[in-house]
């Protein structure tokens, strides 16, 4: 295994068949666990609301059955999520072991991301990925507005502050904004918007309930707009991300959007290897700069938050680092740090390295994979939300089908990228008569290639297609 190949020598190989396409029956149901995803929380708040009180049980009973129902949707004959899931659980039975104590949520964390991309793994026909995230994108557009103009209204029916006590993600006497608010913490942002002021102080939060949910997913979206540039509707879905962004006023979502226009282009001349790497980089310079400050007090800036990230980081021992620390310490405002406390360094850099090196069926799959990248090890800084399911579940169904697309007639085919010059060189010399998998879609050609090349030249005949 090479780790500055060139994408273009990762790609799945043109002979190997792909999965059979699923029916409308099963991608119905993948749209439903989609957006049950992206609503349950939005309708147990209604029913703590008017209904009956709810309890993390309810919470815990509505993840279980999305996640269970995406299990089943994303399993298929082949061994690779039967051995992935076994050698995940098995490592961290091995640190809840270590650890004396059993933490279902640590095992939890990371079976999102796995199933989800298993799911996406089936789906064929990129299309209908670019619907479900537009559709998405429309409905939490919708809640938003409906948060943003009617907002009593709203929270007469969506107490987002009792909810959040009912799940016991925070107490009654934390309620720091006043006692008639019904806004989560950062429902509203004191000093001040930073973008377009006369919107007001409120943060619009929509089905996620929190702004900074909100924020990454309109950052997501981006993300996506940039990638699929034969995409129907593109600019709408680009338009809508920036609109949730300014609605929740999040500056990491702006910031990274922007960031994606910038990166793009650049997307072919970077290495495997750098992406491999980054995340260690990041917790490395996060550790570093919080050590260089030496200050005890962080503020709500940009850098205020790397610095709080970083002595969060600076609190973890060893123990802490490989995920066998028994001590109970708050780590949730830095994403890197509570990654490394619950899955532990090992493991967290063997899933990094499976999704890195996973191939792909076409090169333009590229594109996705950096960008995805760029978003993880920028969020990872401040937050875990990638491995949540009301955000997780279409980000990592999105890649699963991003690696599966194989461009053909159901996909129009983009312009052929540019390569270095060297890369040119090299591809001339050792794959000059390698076909991509586009050149390779015609079944003679495949029954040519079954027969080896000596046989064809000894025997002088031709393949049965061929004659």
């Amino acid at each position: 295994m090479s780790f500055s190949r060139p994408p273009e020598t990762r790609l799945t190989p043109a002979t190997a068949a792909p999965p059979a396409e699923r029916g409308p029956i099963w991608f119905l149901l993948v749209t439903a666990v989609i957006f049950g995803t992206l609503l349950f929380n939005l309708g147990l708040a209604f029913v703590n609301t008017k209904v009956m009180g709810i309890s993390q049980n309810h919470v815990v009973l509505c993840e279980l059955a999305l996640t269970g129902l995406a299990l089943g949707l994303a399993m298929t004959r082949r061994a690779g999520l039967y051995t992935l899931i076994t050698l995940y659980l098995a490592y961290m039975l091995m640190l809840m072991a270590l650890r004396a104590q059993l933490d279902l949520k640590s095992i939890r964390d990371a079976l999102v991301p796995i199933i989800f991309y298993f799911v996406g793994l089936q789906i064929q026909d990129i299309r209908k990925v670019d619907k479900l995230v537009l559709w998405s994108a429309l409905a939490v557009l919708a809640v938003g507005m409906v948060e943003f103009l009617f907002l009593d209204l709203y929270l007469a029916n969506v107490n987002i502050f009792d909810y959040y006590v009912a799940r016991g993600t925070i107490t009654a006497d934390t309620n720091f904004l006043g006692e008639d608010n019904a806004l989560f913490h950062s429902g509203v942002r004191y000093g001040g918007r930073n973008f377009f002021g006369f919107l007001g102080n409120h943060r619009v939060s929509s089905v996620f309930l929190e702004p900074v949910s909100m924020g990454n997913f309109g950052a997501f979206l981006v993300l996506w707009g940039v990638f699929r540039k034969d995409m129907h509707h593109r600019f709408v879905l680009i338009g809508i991300a920036f609109t949730l962004i300014i609605l929740c006023d999040a500056r990491f979502g702006m910031f990274v959007s922007l960031l994606f226009f910038l990166v793009a282009p650049l997307h072919r001349t970077t290495p495997r290897l750098l992406m491999l790497l980054a995340p260690v980089a990041i917790v490395v310079a996060l550790m570093i700069y919080a050590a260089a400050a030496n200050r005890i007090g962080w503020d709500d800036t940009l850098t205020g938050r790397w610095l709080y990230s970083g002595q969060l980081l600076m609190k973890l021992d060893w123990y802490g680092l490989l995920g066998i620390s028994t001590k109970a310490t708050y780590l949730s405002d830095s994403g890197y740090a509570f990654a490394l406390f619950q899955t532990g360094a090992v493991g967290l850099m063997a899933l990094w390295a499976i999704y890195i090196y996973a191939p792909m069926a076409n090169d333009e799959g590229w594109k996705f994979k950096v960008l995805l990248v760029v978003y993880i090890c920028l969020l990872m800084i401040v937050s875990y939300s990638l491995s949540t399911i009301k955000t997780g579940g279409l980000l990592w169904l999105c890649a699963g089908a991003v690696d599966a697309w194989r461009r053909g007639p159901t996909s129009p085919v983009s312009p052929k990228m540019h390569a270095s010059p060297a890369s040119s060189v090299r591809d001339f010399l050792t794959n000059r008569w390698r076909k991509r998998p586009g050149n390779l879609a015609q079944p003679n050609a495949i029954t040519a290639r079954r027969m080896p090349k000596t046989s064809r030249l000894l025997s002088g005949r031709q393949p049965r297609a061929l004659r």
